[in-house]
């Protein structure tokens, strides 16, 4: 466990510079919206779509926890390890930006099954929906940037080796497989809290 603290902290600037690329991904998201631009559009629509199949209030909350927990925990970690290919966690930190932003113009699924369940019915619950949401927001982009970071990390010092022998692939697994570590102790953790919360925002706290 203190040895996935030490990763983290030594990857905290390429953290920061993930959110930074991923914000302005999210910001970018604006123009998207404003100019249609539809090849661009049709992912986070499609999958909003798709997904509401699956996770939507009347569904079990077992069976929304693990659907968001399993999503979340293997793709942010396959966005991790694509530092391997150097240039891919840039890329990554800004496409999920400016997926996440889109998804923020699109209206709220009112033909959902179950979306009369998911309203709050009182100031209360309102509260609590908007505590869950923010918290939700909070630890997953925390988590993302954290695995991004330690992405970014790891294609850069790829990007140093001159030629790639035996030893330099042996290199590469070892950083890998710190930052593997660090993911499951420290990543993933936050991610099934965050699970958690957003099945009791779709199931309306319940």
């Amino acid at each position: 466990m203190l040895e996935a603290i030490y990763v983290i902290k030594d990857n905290i600037y390429f953290t920061w510079f993930a959110l930074l690329i991923f914000f302005a991904g999210f910001c970018f998201s604006y123009a998207v919206n404003y100019f249609n631009i539809k090849f661009l559009l049709w992912f986070p629509h499609w999958f909003i779509k798709f997904l509401s199949k699956y996770v939507n209030p009347r569904a079990s909350f077992i069976r929304i926890f693990l659907i968001i927990f399993l999503f979340n925990s293997i793709s942010i970690a396959i966005y991790m390890a694509s530092g391997i290919f150097i240039i891919f966690p840039f890329i990554i930190a800004f496409l999920t930006g400016l997926n996440i932003g889109i998804t923020v113009f699109i209206p709220p699924q009112m033909n959902v099954e179950g979306y009369d369940v998911r309203k709050p019915k009182t100031a209360g619950e309102v509260l609590k929906m908007m505590l869950f949401s923010t918290l939700v927001l909070v630890l997953e982009v925390t988590t993302f940037s954290l695995a991004l970071g330690m992405g970014m990390s790891l294609g850069t010092a790829i990007s140093a080796m001159k030629g790639l022998d035996i030893t330099q692939i042996l290199f590469i697994y070892e950083l890998l497989t710190m930052r593997i570590n660090a993911y499951l102790f420290v990543c993933v953790p936050i991610l099934a809290v965050s699970a958690y919360l957003e099945a009791r925002v779709i199931r309306g706290g319940r």
